[in-house]
């Protein structure tokens, strides 16, 4: 036999004996241990299981809870953990609590206790004690451990917390929503401040041990429930839900009233920035933050700060205005004959003509003075809003291709640029901040469970006009709702401030006769405690232009506001006797509220004497202290008034004449009166 051949049936004979040896192996296994299921070296292996603690919750000004997390849980039983004594004497009793507090799940006692019978005389070791896909809340699992059967015992734990999850609620529905953002599958943040503040919101991750059945189900070998990862920080933002609510419902009536695509209100303190109210109507995406749009005729404030700033023009200083104004190939016109404007008159009526013709006069030579301006006011640079994605400003920029003759014209009316909402009204904040640009803040701060707190960072306030320009800008803005372009808008009992927008849109890189109607400003125009912007996207029914669709949604805001604020002072309006309420001269006071109450007509004075004068206006009636003494009292009373009161006193009474009340009497004797009848109080 040769070498070779030998060494060949060596190694088969090797090979075939660990062949052998592996067989006669598992034969072994096999017969040792037929009565024990394949699974249970799986079973009983635990392992680490990731846990993530409780996502913090997402509050407004007022600590009320915008967004939060509930505890749910999932609760299954270990029937192998009970005796048989127990199961005879306590079975009964568990099933009639599960039936008696939750009647939904488990309509029949009885069923039930057949059912967990059955189960322990089986020796199932998992028994889910409600559907798979019901999970309870903290309080309804507290309860269901007190269950007989179910309560925690020395060394047996029959009770399995399987899992637990934090639902994310928002117990305002809709409101803001697309402002907070989003959980999906209460996990993974989408938009909004969920994601923009997902890091800090998210809870501490950590490790439990679990361990896996043969179903593929896991259960944790420690209860979760008392298992607590540290939770994650709680968001305090600056949104007032009462005002949310008020700016949200005024601007989806006006987008359904006007057909328009969608639209977007921003409500902001002036002298701090926060914002109280941010809505966003018929659209899922946050336009007021993330939409870079033209601004139309609202960028006319911020070519006149740059007039101003210059020392270019006065505002009372006239100006020549043509019909039209040709550059190059294209024509402006403002619809109306030649004319001699102020800059306050022009920018009241939004004149396009004298914006341009100006903007071309000073800086037609030299463009790129007009950007350096821009630039220090802000206009190009983010707000550095702690929501992203927040783009920055475009425009046509001097020494680009696209840049010609008509670029800096059409810039100074408010094409040729793109701003957010947000980026816009922060300019007009800035205005009513007395030339200070304050970043808008959305989010106060951050409070961890450990008591750090945490400030998001936004950029530094900056001086962007000086006081007397910023003086100068309200006194215009004043007039386009005084006088100008949102007359229509005027209130009596105090003063806004603001501009009109209304701006072709574009498709396709072609100007469309479709619109963008905005209106932008503060109140009260006097002390702006208040800047709000709003913008209407596309409005097909009724009117398109700023002061006709958006200057009312900005009108019902600040009507609100202004009721809510002790801070604004209503201003005295000169009385139109033909909208005073109605009243008698001469009322008694116990009589006349009720009265007034049930005409639904405010009497907010409450004189110490039994009868009072009064004094009607358009919004409420006044009452005044009578003191007069008879006869005199019964001047500015009705008829059967001063009758009832006379005859009380011994008099005897005449009258002649007509009217409602008693405009002045004649004594005919010490205790015989004449009552002359009239239409108007004679005191």
């Amino acid at each position: 036999m040769s070498k070779a051949l030998l060494r060949f049936y060596v190694v088969a004979f090797l090979f075939g004996l660990g062949w052998l040896t592996l067989i006669g192996r598992l034969i072994y296994l096999q017969l040792k241990y037929r009565d024990h299921s394949p699974y249970q070296a799986y079973q009983n292996t635990p392992y680490l299981k990731k846990v993530r603690g409780e996502r913090g919750s997402i509050l407004a000004r007022d600590t009320t809870v915008l967004a939060t997390s509930m505890p749910l849980f999932r609760l299954a039983v270990d029937p192998t953990e009970w005796t048989q004594a127990e199961v005879k004497d306590s079975l009964r009793a568990l099933a009639e609590s599960l039936h008696v507090h939750f009647p939904l799940y488990h309509p029949s006692a009885e069923s039930l206790r057949k059912a967990l019978y059955e189960r322990w005389k089986a020796r199932d070791r998992h028994v889910y004690l409600f559907p798979y896909k019901v999970l309870l809340t903290y309080l309804e699992k507290r309860r269901v451990e007190g269950f007989p059967l179910l309560s925690r015992m020395p060394r047996r734990r029959p009770l399995i917390v399987e899992k637990i999850t934090h639902k994310r609620s928002y117990p305002y529905g809709s409101l803001a929503r697309i402002t907070l953002g989003y959980l999906v599958n209460d996990s993974v943040a989408w938009r909004g401040l969920e994601s923009a503040f997902h890091d800090k919101l998210q809870g501490e991750e950590q490790w439990v041990l679990v361990k896996r059945l043969p179903s593929g189900l896991e259960i944790p070998l420690e209860d979760l429930s008392e298992y607590q990862p540290r939770p994650g920080g709680d968001l305090f933002t600056t949104l007032d839900p009462h005002l949310q609510d008020i700016v949200s419902q005024a601007l989806e009536k006006a987008v359904a009233q006007h057909r328009a695509d969608k639209g977007v209100a921003i409500l902001m303190q002036v002298q701090t920035g926060e914002i109280l109210a941010l809505a966003n109507a018929g659209e899922r995406f946050n336009d007021a933050v993330s939409t870079l749009w033209e601004p139309g005729s609202t960028f006319k404030g911020v070519t006149a700060a740059i007039l101003l700033e210059a020392g270019l023009v006065k505002p009372s200083q006239r100006f020549s205005v043509p019909a039209s104004l040709q550059i190059a190939d294209r024509t402006l016109s403002d619809g109306h004959p030649a004319t001699i404007l102020t800059l306050e008159e022009a920018f009241a009526y939004s004149s396009n003509v004298t914006f341009a013709s100006l903007c071309q006069k000073f800086f037609g030579a030299q463009p790129q003075r007009f950007y350096e301006y821009l630039s220090a006011m802000r206009i190009l640079e983010p707000t550095g809003i702690t929501l992203y994605p927040e783009p920055r400003p475009t425009c046509i920029l001097p020494k680009t291709p696209h840049f010609n003759a008509t670029t800096l014209p059409w810039l100074a009316i408010g094409y040729n640029i793109q701003l957010t909402p947000l980026q816009l009204l922060t300019f007009y904040n800035a205005l009513a901040n007395d030339g200070v640009w304050v970043p808008p803040r959305l989010v106060r701060e951050v409070r961890y469970p450990d008591g750090r707190r945490e400030v998001p960072a936004v950029p530094a306030p900056k001086r962007i006009v000086s006081p007397a320009t910023a003086t100068a800008l309200r006194r215009l803005l004043r007039a386009v709702v005084d006088y100008g372009t949102a007359r229509n808008i005027a209130p009596s009992l105090y003063h806004i401030a603001g501009k009109t927008g209304t701006a072709k849109k574009v498709e396709g890189r072609v100007y469309v006769n479709r619109y963008r109607a905005s209106f932008v400003g503060f109140f009260p125009a006097e002390k702006p405690l208040y800047s709000c912007i709003v913008v209407l996207d596309d409005p097909k029914e009724g009117q398109i232009y700023g002061g006709e669709v958006a200057a009312p949604v900005f009108r019902e805001i600040a009507d609100a506001l202004v009721f809510r604020d002790l801070r604004i002072a209503p201003q005295e309006v000169p009385e139109n006797p033909a909208k005073r309420l109605p009243a008698l001269p001469v009322l008694v006071q116990r009589t006349a509220i009720p009265l007034y109450n049930a005409l639904s007509i405010s009497t907010p004075d409450r004189p110490a004497t039994p009868w009072v004068k009064t004094h009607p206006t358009p919004h409420y009636v006044g009452f005044l202290p009578h003191r007069a003494s008879l006869p005199e009292a019964v001047r500015g009373m009705s008829l059967r008034q001063a009758l009832h009161l006379l005859e009380s006193a011994g008099y005897t009474v005449y009258w002649h004449g007509t009217g409602p009340v008693v405009q002045d009497f004649t004594l005919r004797s010490p205790q015989e009166i004449l009552l002359h009848l009239g239409y108007a109080s004679a005191f």
